[in-house]
């Protein structure tokens, strides 16, 4: 456990207290992702400058290349990935759209080995499939449909799929994450918190360009901008978008891989259940218990092994 998967799982947390505000927040998925996108990018430009002057060093030094796929990272990562996580989220609630989550280092590992050529031992894979069997048992647990928030309601099997989908978009933003904070050679290509600040710009300006297709960029900015939106936006995006992503740039770039970063990342249920229950009440399932300790049993192989 060094500095880079460390810094993975801090970003779990985060992602884990956000998503306990974005679950609140009556807004369509998209509309929140461009929100949560455009207040980001001012707090990294923020953290950039502060970061450049007190290091004497310039804002941006990342190279053509690396702009170019961390671009690409943002769009599949964050403005597909992310709406898709918003609205299983809007579906299922925090804990079992954070389950979702899980799924994604099977993708990054697959992934990773293809265009990358990481590989991972035995036990390692090993322990990412345990970890997607556990959330299978979460997700089968019937009586976890009184979580879902109901803002926006949909099908369990819509819920779901989405999900799925969104864990695919992460896993392919990280690995193009990885090319992009670090070249053929092992040497670090860009800071983390310039290649977080890379894949919101490019985010932001996609989802404007997708929503201003539909016109209906300036009437969802009026609604998204309000005083009662803002108090819930700003601290969200503060927590799960400018520190957690940062942080998860660093598990990218200094874990031992791109598949253990992505499953110390997936960690989010585990800190989701104590969360809901002091938060919202909801008493979890014994089925929920044994998943959740499957889950952690694959964790601790990947990890183990990496």
């Amino acid at each position: 456990m060094g500095i880079g998967e460390w810094s993975a799982l801090l970003a779990a947390l985060l992602w884990t207290l956000s998503s306990m505000i974005w679950g609140r927040i009556r807004l369509s998925a998209i509309t929140i992702n461009l929100a949560k996108n455009i207040i980001g990018v001012v707090l990294i430009l923020a953290h950039l400058a502060l970061f450049a002057s007190f290091t004497d060093r310039e804002m941006f030094q990342a190279p053509w290349s690396s702009w170019g796929t961390l671009g690409l990272s943002g769009l599949i990562g964050i403005v597909i990935g992310d709406t898709m996580y918003f609205r299983s989220l809007q579906i299922l609630g925090p804990r079992r759209a954070l389950m979702m989550a899980t799924t994604s280092p099977l993708f990054a590992a697959a992934l990773a080995f293809a265009f990358l050529g990481e590989e991972l031992p035995f036990f390692a894979v090993l322990g990412i499939c345990l970890a997607v069997c556990g959330v299978i048992v979460v997700v089968a647990d019937r009586k976890a449909n009184k979580e879902a928030p109901g803002l926006l309601p949909g099908s369990l099997r819509r819920g779901v799929a989405l999900g799925i989908i969104g864990s695919i978009c992460q896993a392919i933003g990280g690995v193009f994450s990885k090319k992009g904070l670090v070249g053929a050679e092992g040497e670090n290509l860009c800071d983390p918190i310039e290649a977080t600040f890379i894949r919101l710009l490019f985010a932001a300006l996609a989802t404007m360009l997708v929503m201003s297709v539909g016109r209906k960029l300036v009437k969802e900015l009026r609604i998204t901008f309000s005083w009662e939106m803002l108090r819930l936006l700003i601290p969200a995006t503060a927590v799960g978008t400018w520190l957690g992503i940062w942080l998860s740039q660093v598990g990218y770039q200094r874990a031992h891989n791109v598949a253990i970063a992505q499953t110390l990342m997936s960690t989010c249920p585990l800190f989701a259940i104590p969360i809901v229950w002091v938060l919202h009440k909801h008493r979890v399932t014994a089925l929920s218990v044994i998943g959740t300790i499957v889950a952690v049993l694959g964790i601790f192989l990947t990890v183990y092994e990496g």
